[in-house]
């Protein structure tokens, strides 16, 4: 079976890589290493080959190889109760979802139903929940009315904390913990819990400004609104680093609302924001859909049946000329193509292979005038 000898391509494609950027050496430093940790993310029909076959054609080299540090094996993603098939358009697929809506929806849906220990189901309904109610009304809502509170009340700068209450200290403290969890998730491969720790903040988060309500308290005690919003700006910070594992791009976009540079670390998290930082604007990270879900396959067979679009950067780069076909012959084996070659002009003749033998004879081609794009990139046609 293809999968005993194929395990083996995992340090084989590690050598050609480096191989070919001139580093021959530099693989054994993955299988070799002291540090060297290799992980592998499956689906449970590929248990037996990695957690059997691998470490064992490994360990009979008696050379020193780096075993499996960890298996991640996922069960089965099915869509609507069935199983995928793009022969029986049953799922759907990146391009067309990216069609659709933007990438950390589809992101954030898929692994909060990851499969961990037992097969889930894709339904249109879970993905209008997940967006709707987990991204846009309990995340991007936290996030727009803490921004949006700062800037209308406080200029866009982050308030001094001031005396803190009890309240407030209890919620950094949640917060630190809440990080810890997620890390503590993530290391161990539980991306649902870890997404569930994550979401489970901002809904803390909305809690805490709905029983403080700075809206009310900056005209009666400004400084308690001050503190308010001092610690849900620390949240949304932290938000803005462990997002980004599960919404990379969200995550990006929420570090550019808090005016923090893209390049962080995890334990960023726990830093604190400073007071006087200044934000930008406030916008919605996230959008609802607003489509029901009998509706949404309806978006989708739309979006599979329209045409596709050229931009007009890659037809600028189409090379259009006439051409003269001054040859044309059968290709063996074949009864539909004919091999032409065609004069495109400046001394130059181009080969193409063309579909119309029964249609054409050589002799009634050659002499021919015909539309060539010149630039195609080469490719083999039968033989």
């Amino acid at each position: 079976y293809g999968w005993f000898e194929n395990v083996l391509g995992y340090p084989s494609a590690t050598l050609e890589y480096f191989k070919s950027r001139g580093q021959p050496e530099k693989w054994k430093e993955y299988w070799f290493g002291e540090d060297a940790v290799t992980l592998f993310f499956i689906g449970k029909d590929n248990i037996p080959f990695h957690v059997l076959f691998l470490p064992a054609l490994l360990l009979a080299t008696h050379e020193g190889y780096t075993l499996p540090w960890n298996v991640c094996t996922n069960e089965f993603l099915t869509f609507k109760g069935q199983k995928l098939s793009k022969s029986r358009r049953r799922g759907i697929w990146i391009d067309e979802a990216l069609q659709l809506y933007p990438p950390d929806y589809w992101r954030y849906t898929l692994i909060s139903i990851r499969p961990e220990t037992g097969d889930t189901d894709f339904t249109w309904k879970i993905f209008l929940e997940k967006v709707n109610s987990d991204l846009n009304d309990a995340l991007g809502n936290f996030i727009h009315r803490t921004l949006m509170f700062i800037n209308r009340y406080f200029n866009g700068a982050v308030p001094d904390a001031g005396q803190l209450g009890d309240d407030d200290k209890r919620i950094l403290r949640t917060l630190r913990t809440k990080v810890e969890r997620v890390a503590k998730n993530l290391d161990d491969f539980r991306l649902q819990s870890a997404l569930r720790s994550v979401i489970g903040l901002s809904r803390l988060g909305n809690k805490y400004l709905n029983e403080k309500q700075p809206w009310k308290t900056i005209k009666s005690d400004p400084q308690s609104a001050a503190s308010t919003l001092y610690v849900a700006a620390q949240i949304v910070r932290a938000l803005s680093v462990i997002l980004e594992p599960f919404v990379p791009f969200t995550s990006n976009d929420l570090r550019n609302l808090l005016n923090l540079p893209e390049d962080f670390q995890w334990e960023d998290a726990f830093s604190p924001i400073p007071k006087n930082h200044k934000i930008k604007e406030a916008r919605p990270l996230f959008h609802k859909i607003e489509y029901s879900e009998g509706e949404m396959q309806d978006v989708l067979e739309k979006a599979r049946s329209a045409p596709e679009t050229v931009s007009i950067d890659d037809l600028s780069k189409i090379d259009l000329r006439i051409g003269k076909i001054v040859k044309a012959e059968p290709v063996s084996g074949s009864k539909k193509l004919l091999k032409l070659t065609i004069d495109i002009g400046s001394n130059q003749l181009k080969n193409a292979v063309a579909g119309i033998a029964e249609s054409y004879t050589p002799e009634k081609l050659e002499g021919k005038q015909i539309a060539v794009i010149t630039n195609l990139a080469p490719r083999k046609i039968f033989g």
